[in-house]
This record gives C-alpha cells, structure tokens and sequence, in this order.
C-alpha cells in the first residue's frame, strides 16, 4: 500500500521540474511565468544590447570629439606663442640664440612646464631646430606619421608613441597627449615647421571618462523609461491572459486529482485482490504447514513407538510404549481439532516466549524421555502471534528432527535476542541413526515448511548437517516497538 501512495500521490509537473533539473528545464520554466514576465526578459535583454552598442559608439564618438577640441585648442594657443618666429624660420634653418632664449623663457615656465612639460619644433626633413629636451636640438629623425599630417595643414593629435625614436633617446615613460601642429607665416599662411606638443594627459583623461559615464548614464536612463513604458503597455494585457491561464491551470489540476484519486482507487483494487488471493494461499500451505509439523510429527513419533512396543520383550514395556502412543495420538488428535476450529494453537496467544519454549521442551521431553538443554536470558519482549506460532513450530520440528535423527541424545536449544533480531538454534551432538540421505539433510517438507514460515516473517532459516552434530538455525527481525524497557 505504501508503495501503491507513491505512485497514486504524483508530485504537479512544476515541481518535478524543480527536483529533477532535466536538460532545458529553464525553457519550461520560462514559457510558465507571466507574459509580461517574458516581455520584460525578453526585451530587456534585447535593449540591454542595443543601449550597449549605442553607448559605446556614442562614447567613442564624443571622446574622439574632445580629444580634437582639446588639441585644436593647445595646437592655437601654441600657434600664438610660436607665429613670431615662423618668419626666422623660413628664411633660416635654424633659431637664433636670442630666440632660443625667449623661447626657453616661456616653455620652461613651472606652471606652464606642469600643462606643457615637452615641445619640439620640426622642419620638414625631421630635423629638430628646437626642443625643451636641448640635447635634441640638431638631430636629425625619421618623420613621424604626424609630423607628416601635419605639414598638410592638419592638427594631428594622439597618445604618445614611446617607440619612437627622439622619445627613446628621452627615455620616455609617460603617453603624454601628442599635439602636432603646423607653425604658419603670418602672411601667407605658409607652413614653415610643425610644432609638436606633448601635454599632460591626466586632466584630459579625467574629462573624457566623465563625458564618457554621462554618455553612458544618457542612454541607460533612456533604455529604462523606454523598457518601462513598453512594460506597462504589455503588462495590462497581460494580467486579462494570466488570470484566465490560472483558471485554466485550475481546472486541469482538478482534473488530473480525480484522475490521481482514480487510479489510486483502481490501484488498491487491483491490489486488494492480490492480496486476497495471496492471502488464500498463505492460507492453505499454513494449514498444510500446521498438519505437518503438528500432528504429522505426532504421529510419526507414535509409529516409531510401535517399533519399541513391538521388540519389547516384557507386557509391562509393551502397556508402556502403547501408552505412549497412545498419549501422543490423543495430542495429535488435539491439535487437529485445534486447527479445525481456529487455526492457532492452543492458548498461543496468551503465552509469553519463555513460556512457549518451556512448553514445547516438556511435551518433548515427556514423549522422548531426552533432557533437552536450554540456554535462554530473560527477554521481556511482547511478540505478535504469527512470531509465537512460528518459534513453537521451529522448536517443535528442530526437537523432533533431532531425536529421530540423533537418537536419544540430549538436544540443545539457545535463545537469544540479538542486533533487533529473535535467534534460535536447536543442535544436537550427531548419531549412528542420521545419512546424509535423511530427510532432514534434504530439506524435505518440514524444513521447507519452516524456511517458509520463518521467511513470510521476513526472517532466515538455515540447516546445517554434521556428523558431530546438526544445527537448524532461524532469525526473525523484530520491531522496536516489539521490544520491552
């Protein structure tokens, strides 16, 4: 029936979803929420992308923008320091030393030198007629991509590039923000050299990161009130279609409980009438069982009487052996009627284990004549009535096996309660009379009756054969609750 539960009592597919995390679970798992759920999902990450492509490109844009803005502006206010000596520059190839000077005077400046801290003025065969750096003054250097620009009439402006030559030479560390800027005649507007400037870089990139997070933060807020406008849209669609969907999903629940309740009904149906017809049959091979260990062995043990009575050589042997026999069939004749009328044996019910094992040593004892050995501690344990009938049968089978086999050696019987289990063992000390072929070496129908017995109670039987004796063996697990304080 437990078993039968299981399966009636089936979990709603959400939650064997959660459980089992089957490969694309998260598909299901989303097709089950809300549609504004999946909207908001959905086109967040679809706006997500976008705002990210759009904010990049925005940002690239505007700080190129400020870079040129921001050399436009150094490249003029240099055009202004420099235009006085672009006449001394077209008609010589160098600077005079007097202007060498002025301009020394005006670049090396602390606070001017802090925006500006390198300056080289080119001609256009890349030689240098003047620098900040004075060891750079007359050498000669391959053109740089931006002096080249430059001399076209163009402010060029880029992060300094410290593989270069004349910054080698310097030892250059810092990528300064490298101006190019074409130095003009006054009159003519014809360019004489190229000044290039390196500015410091540090305010610059501070001034672009914020353009760049304002930038960033413009298209973020926008994203937002476009995701949310769109989502109050869809989501007053949306709750009409959720609140019938969970009707819907109501209704079907339903209908799948009575299907479950159904099937559980038509489940234990089915099983009770297993159950019915297992029944019946543990019924009969228990009669069949009962007859065989009960009165069977009685009378077995009456014929084997009529053995002695017959080589009994004296009338006082004979009157014994058949009253013996005849005690021994009145029993058997007992049980019978026993079992005819409740299929228990008598007064099991009401015994406890220790007076149960007693019972059956003193009936064997009283028919055999053998001293039965009995090791058994007190055990308070309270056993249903199957347990009891099924220990009576073992001791009753074990004894009897034992004193047909073995002859009239005492027997001996251990009880013991053991790891939650009901152990108990009759061995005896072997004789002349047992084969190998016996009975009870093979198993027959008394051991086999017992092994079926002992295993319905989802215990053990074992038998094992010696010539120096034979130990038939059963384990039965008990229930805590079987178990006395």
């Amino acid at each position: 029936m437990h078993e039968m539960s299981k399966v009636g009592l089936s979990s709603s597919p959400r939650e064997s979803q959660q459980r089992g995390r089957r490969p694309g679970w998260w598909q299901d798992w989303f097709a089950e929420r809300t549609l504004a759920f999946q909207f908001v999902v959905a086109s967040g990450i679809l706006i997500v992308i976008a705002a990210a492509i759009a904010g990049h490109l925005i940002a690239e844009q505007v700080s190129k923008d400020t870079l040129k803005d921001r050399a436009a502006a150094s490249a003029l206010f240099m055009q202004s320091i420099l235009s006085p000596f672009a006449d001394e520059l077209a008609t010589g190839r160098t600077l005079s030393q007097s202007s060498k000077d002025a301009l020394d005077q005006v670049f090396f400046d602390d606070e001017f030198r802090m925006r500006f801290p390198h300056l080289e003025l080119w001609r256009a065969d890349g030689t240098i007629v003047y620098s900040t750096s004075p060891e750079l003054i007359g050498n000669r250097f391959d053109p740089p991509p931006g002096l080249v620009e430059a001399r076209q009439g163009n402010v060029v402006s880029d992060f300094t590039d410290l593989n270069a030559d004349e910054h080698k030479t310097r030892a250059f560390t810092t990528p300064y923000l490298e101006i190019y800027s074409p130095v003009r005649v006054a009159d003519d507007g014809a360019i004489v050299a190229v000044a290039e400037i390196q500015e410091e870089s540090a305010l610059l990139a501070q001034e672009m990161f914020e353009v760049r997070l304002s930038s960033w933060l413009i298209v973020a807020g926008a994203s937002a009130l476009i995701l949310f406008c769109l989502f109050g849209i869809v989501r007053r669609g949306s709750a009409t279609i959720e609140t019938q969907r969970n009707k819907l999903l109501q209704r079907a629940a339903e209908a799948e409980r009575v299907t479950d309740q159904v099937r559980v009904l038509s489940d234990r149906a089915r099983l009770a009438t297993m159950r019915l017809t297992d029944a019946n049959e543990k019924l009969a091979r228990q009669i069949g069982a009962d007859l065989h260990d009960g009165p069977a062995q009685l009378i077995g043990f009456a014929v084997l009487q009529l053995e002695t009575a017959k080589r009994s050589k004296t009338k006082a042997g004979r009157e014994a052996a058949l009253q013996v026999i005849a005690e021994t069939l009145d029993d058997s004749l007992n049980e019978i009627r026993m079992i005819a009328k409740a299929l228990l044996l008598p007064d099991i019910e009401r015994l406890d284990l220790g007076q149960i094992v007693g019972r059956v040593i003193r009936l064997h004892e009283a028919r055999t004549g053998a001293k039965v050995a009995l090791d058994m501690p007190r055990m308070d344990l309270s056993l249903p009535t199957p347990i009891k009938t099924c220990v009576f049968r073992f001791l009753q089978e074990g004894l009897n096996n034992s004193y047909k086999h073995a002859g009239a050696r005492a027997p001996n019987v251990e009880c013991r309660f053991t790891d939650g289990s009901l152990e108990v063992r009759v061995h005896d000390e072997g004789g002349t009379i047992a084969t190998p072929k016996s009975e009870a070496t093979k198993g027959g129908m008394g051991i086999d009756g017992l092994r079926q017995r002992v295993e319905s109670l989802g215990g053990t039987l074992s038998f094992k054969y010696r010539v120096a004796g034979s130990v038939l063996e059963m384990a039965v697990p008990l229930d805590e609750n079987l178990t006395g304080a």
